[in-house]
């Protein structure tokens, strides 16, 4: 589907909300799961009122252990350290953050009780929550969230973004602290919120033991705590019983947290088909990821559930702006030219999982921009060549990284080897275990590109395009329109900002949006209760049939 299309039949959230005179129509994340109704209560070790899943009518039950089939090892379990997908699906139940996202994908308190903005924006007094504990025992306190905060400001690009304006952080009490500014910055509550290398909040004590690469102990105030990492095996984790019950009703990932499983068991099984195999025997209850091929079988098994989602998540090739080759604007332009996104993307996902458009923030349809619309799937192999040959490309192998546990990503980076030889290229595609190809991204040396999926954020800033990411695009414009995205606050100039760095993408090929994927669910009929999972599956609040 081309993205004229697309555009045409989805309207805005604040379209909606004029539509229905300030009452929000907006569908919560959680219902997009046919059949995943969201639990509202329950847990933390005390006696409380359930409410009944909406897909059963049946009351939630505790006890049991979830298990979740994971496509590989996660390179780590440090939120701060990598935008790897898997890890926060494991760590989202470890760590929490200040702030989180609601039904809606509004910025909520979470570990923060609430935050207030004055002197122009220019000062920010976080007060959090009182009595919350970590795992190992410790009350949460201003000097914990201070450590935190700084440490993901050393690693993380938004992070850079927000301590490169603040003047100073300070604790005003234990449970208080002052942000004082420079100048404002507009996505406080969001930079601070539930993400990818979120700015997840860990005890200081264990901090003073770590380093910027490297967690000492894996620690947090989640409602499930780390129990044992046995490699090739699992990662376990059981339910914290000192958890400190966020407030409010459950809304997205916000509000309150049933706890009704005692365990989460994360098992790496690389294979796909052992997966589903597994899945259908009772072995495991939810599949990280599966490839569309397994759709037409699945959808009418009674022994699994299917729930199919609209696109929210992009095939992403990433080109490192530090090799010799790559770093050749006139290459990527040449790459960028070579490509035919259609059969990459049939291979990826077949017919009907995929659409076309230029947006980089599928899903998020406020965000939607066409910026850079003319250079998005431009599909002149003939043009590549001429520009190829002016070049003075001498040969040498364009090293693709991949990995045959997503079964999606490494069918692209065939076809994608397979279009760059036909206009001149030499292509080395080497495949890895995703742990290791996690860890050789991070070498400038070691590659050309690589193949990921960029999966759904809420808003912009979320989206890692600054200097520190991987393929390493840095450029002063851009670099100050992302700042310039920070630090505003009005919505629609922040829209204008974030189509100029979508048409910079375009121009100066980074990397290569290919298309749109639809996601597919894949769980046991006796898993109830499972959250939103756009920003990955939150399992707080689900629990198994016996």
């Amino acid at each position: 589907m081309r993205y004229e299309q697309w555009f045409a039949r989805r309207l805005d959230r604040r379209t909606l909300l004029r539509l229905a005179g300030g009452v929000a129509l907006a569908v919560p994340a959680a219902s997009l799961l046919a059949g995943c109704g969201a639990g509202t209560d329950g847990g933390g070790g005390s006696a409380v009122t359930s409410t009944p899943d909406q897909s059963t009518g049946a009351e939630p039950r505790r006890g049991g252990t979830l298990r979740v089939a994971l496509t590989g090892e996660p390179p780590n379990l440090d939120l701060h350290q990598t935008t790897d997908s898997i890890v926060l699906l494991v760590t989202g139940h470890m760590y929490e953050t200040l702030f989180t996202w609601d039904e809606r994908y509004e910025p909520v308190p979470l570990l923060a009780e609430s935050h207030e903005v004055s002197d122009g924006g220019r000062r920010i007094l976080v007060r959090l929550r009182q009595g919350v504990p970590f795992h190992n025992g410790e009350e949460m306190r201003a000097e914990d969230v201070i450590a935190s905060i700084e440490r993901w400001g050393r690693v993380v690009g938004l992070g850079q973004g927000l301590m490169a304006v603040t003047e100073s952080l300070t604790a005003v009490n234990p449970y208080a602290v002052e942000f004082r500014l420079r100048e404002p910055f507009g996505t406080f509550p969001t930079a601070l919120s539930r993400a990818l290398q979120g700015c997840a909040i860990y005890p200081k004590s264990v901090l003073d033991r770590s380093d910027d690469t490297r967690l000492a102990e894996f620690v947090g105030t989640g409602p499930y705590r780390f129990v044992e990492w046995l490699p090739d095996r699992h990662i376990l984790l059981e339910r914290f019983d000192g958890y400190a019950n966020p407030p409010g009703e459950t809304s997205g990932y916000a509000g309150h947290k049933g706890q009704y499983l005692d365990q989460l068991e994360f098992i790496p099984v690389p294979n796909e088909a052992s997966r589903v195999a597994g899945l259908r025997s009772g072995n495991y209850h939810y599949l990280e990821t599966i490839s569309t091929d397994h759709y037409p079988t699945l959808k009418d098994d009674p022994a699994v559930a299917v729930d199919l989602l609209p696109p929210d998540a992009w095939l992403n090739i990433v080109l490192n702006l530090r090799s010799p080759i790559t770093g050749d604007l006139q290459i990527r332009r040449a790459i960028q030219l070579a490509l035919d996104h259609e059969p990459i993307m049939q291979a990826a996902f077949g017919e009907d999982f995929y659409e076309l458009t230029p947006t980089l923030l599928p899903g998020a349809a406020a965000w939607y921009s066409d910026a850079g619309a003319d250079r998005f799937n431009p599909r002149q192999p003939d043009e590549a060549r001429r520009l190829l040959e002016s070049s003075g490309y001498d040969g040498s192998p364009l090293r693709i990284l991949t990995t045959q546990e997503i079964q999606q990503e490494y069918n692209a980076a065939v076809v994608f080897k397979q279009q760059l030889e036909q206009v001149g290229f030499t292509v080395d595609l080497q495949v890895y275990d995703g742990a290791t190809l996690s860890d050789l991204r991070d070498d400038e040396t070691a590659w050309e590109a690589y193949l990921a999926t960029a999966s759904f954020r809420p808003d912009p800033v979320l989206r890692n395009l600054t200097c520190s990411a991987t393929g390493w695009w840095c450029t002063p414009e851009k670099d100050e329109l992302l700042a310039q995205l920070q630090t505003e606050s009005d919505f629609e100039k922040r829209v204008e900002i974030w189509a100029q760095v979508q048409e910079r993408f375009y121009e100066e090929v980074p990397r290569l949006k290919i298309g749109d994927a639809r996601r597919i669910l894949v769980r046991s009929p006796k898993l109830h209760g499972v959250g939103p999972t756009e920003l990955q599956p939150d399992f707080s609040n689900a629990w198994l049939e016996k």
